[in-house]
This record gives structure tokens, C-alpha cells and sequence, in this order.
């Protein structure tokens, strides 16, 4: 992959949403009328919930709920695999195509099931509600977390020290956040290395940006600045990825990769860590 292929690297971003159904009963939406629809149908399969879908296209934000998906991530999974978020489209259009990829990756056949031998009262609902709006922050630590191993896991292989969620100093002795620093944080700093990984959008991803840019405005000649950047989340905010890129175009940072480039990722630091005497 060139430096100039943006479109590459945005097509290489992977779904850091695959993760096992919550275990609890969560709903974000429940309509009486609706559940007594749903109960209806019979024995739920992928073909019955793919006919229901087709009659009533706009429940299907509450079947993705059941496999664990908020409306932001559901746009952002659809977006992801079908290009586009028109979920109402894609229930009358091909109601089966989209049942068959919620159920594949998120088990909603099962899940709804299960949340159909309950029985739902407002109050369960804004319960519900309220604890699924805290688990949304903890699964994206989650996601962040699933590259930061990945990342950590090159440093152990390659017998490097190394110091996580640091900041380190560069020129005129400003300083800047590093989510990892080989062989360590602040003076020790050499390599660093900026992680950020979303499948949701807002100001998280505009705030992530800021912080690469910063670690490319204070780096000194000799340290190298890598970022490695995920989840589906970045297709909603192509210009802040953009931003990113063109930071490795200009020679501003030393590479940015996915997930999908940890080889490329690990020969990087370790041509790094001979260039600097630590390896």
C-alpha cells in the first residue's frame, strides 16, 4: 500500500463490534403493540423475522437492541456491510439479507427469543434504557482495548520495554499523549504510538485526531510516531480519518495502519528499534 491510497487503507478498517450478546434483557425500544406483533409471528426464525421486517421495517432498530446494538452502532454496522443506513430500505427490499447478517454476527434469532418469554413493563423499558446507555461507554473502552493487545502484544514479542497510556516529550520540551512508548514515557520516549479505535462517531474521533496531530507537532527528528487507527466508526467521519492519512503522507508521522496491518506494524518498530540501538 502507497502512501497516497486513502481509499486502501479506509477499505482495510475493521468491525470492532463482534463481540458475544449481552446476557442480560436489554431493550431500547418497546411498544406493546409491537411485542404482541413479534409473539404473533410464532417460532422465531431468520425467514419469520425476515417477513415481519418486511411488514413492519421500522422495528428493526429493536431487533438489532436485542443483539446488543444501539441505533448509532446499527447505522454504522449497515453503513459497514451493505453501504448504507437506510435500515427502513433494506427491511422492504431485502428483509432477508438483512436478518441473515444481524443474526451471523450478533444472534438476534436467539436473543429476541428469549427477550419475547419476558414480560415488559414501561418501567423495565426506561430501566433498561438507562443501563444500556452506561454499557454503550464501556464497550467502547472494549473496543480501544482490542487494539491497544494487539499493539502491546508486538512490543512483548519483539523484547521491547515499554510504557501504555503515557505522554512523552519532544521539542522545546512540550509534550504529548501516547497511548504506548518504547522504552518508556516522558524523556525515555522513542517510539510512540497512538491507538484509537471506534465503531461509534462523535467527538471522541475529532478529539483522537487532535491528539495524533499533536504527537506529530512535538515529535523530535529522532523519535518515530506511528497510529494505529479502527473500527467502522471512522467511515462516518472520512475527514477527521483523512486528517490522520495525510499527517503519514506528508511525512509527519512514520505509518498508520488497521488491524489488518500488524505484520507491516511490527516490521516498522522493530527497523525502528535497530535504527535507535534498542534492539
Amino acid at each position: 500500500m502507497t502512501a497516497s491510497s486513502f481509499e486502501l487503507f479506509r477499505d482495510s478498517l475493521s468491525n470492532l463490534d463482534k463481540v458475544a450478546p449481552r446476557k442480560d434483557s436489554q431493550m431500547v425500544q418497546s411498544i406493546n403493540e409491537v411485542l404482541v406483533e413479534l409473539r404473533n409471528t410464532g417460532d422465531i426464525t431468520r425467514e419469520s423475522l425476515a417477513r415481519f421486517v418486511k411488514v413492519f421495517p421500522d422495528t428493526v432498530p429493536l431487533i438489532a437492541t436485542t443483539g446488543g446494538l444501539g441505533q448509532e452502532q446499527l447505522k454504522n454496522q449497515l453503513r459497514f456491510k451493505f453501504n448504507t443506513t437506510a435500515w427502513l430500505s433494506l427491511a422492504k427490499k431485502s428483509p432477508s439479507d438483512l436478518i441473515d447478517f444481524l443474526d451471523t454476527e450478533f444472534d438476534v434469532v436467539n436473543q429476541l427469543k428469549r427477550e419475547l418469554t419476558k414480560e415488559w413493563t414501561y418501567s423495565d423499558v426506561l430501566v433498561e434504557r438507562h443501563l444500556w446507555s452506561k454499557k454503550q461507554g464501556a464497550s467502547s473502552v472494549g473496543r480501544g482495548r482490542k487494539i491497544e493487545d494487539e499493539v502491546e502484544k508486538i512490543a512483548k514479542e519483539l523484547g521491547l520495554p515499554y510504557a501504555m497510556r503515557t505522554r512523552f516529550k519532544g521539542r522545546a520540551n512540550e509534550t504529548a499523549p501516547c497511548d504506548l512508548a518504547i522504552p518508556g514515557g516522558m524523556d525515555e520516549a522513542q517510539i510512540v504510538i497512538g491507538m484509537k479505535g471506534f465503531n461509534s462517531t462523535g467527538s471522541k474521533l475529532t478529539d483522537a485526531v487532535v491528539e495524533v496531530e499533536k504527537m506529530a507537532s512535538v515529535r523530535l527528528p529522532n523519535q518515530y510516531v506511528f497510529a494505529v487507527i479502527d473500527g467502522i466508526g471512522w467511515l462516518s467521519r472520512q475527514s477527521d480519518l483523512r486528517r490522520i492519512f495525510a499527517l503519514w503522507e506528508t511525512k509527519q508521522i512514520d505509518g498508520v495502519y488497521t488491524l489488518g496491518h500488524m505484520e507491516r506494524l511490527r516490521e516498522d518498530i522493530k527497523n525502528a528499534a535497530h535504527r535507535l540501538n534498542l534492539l
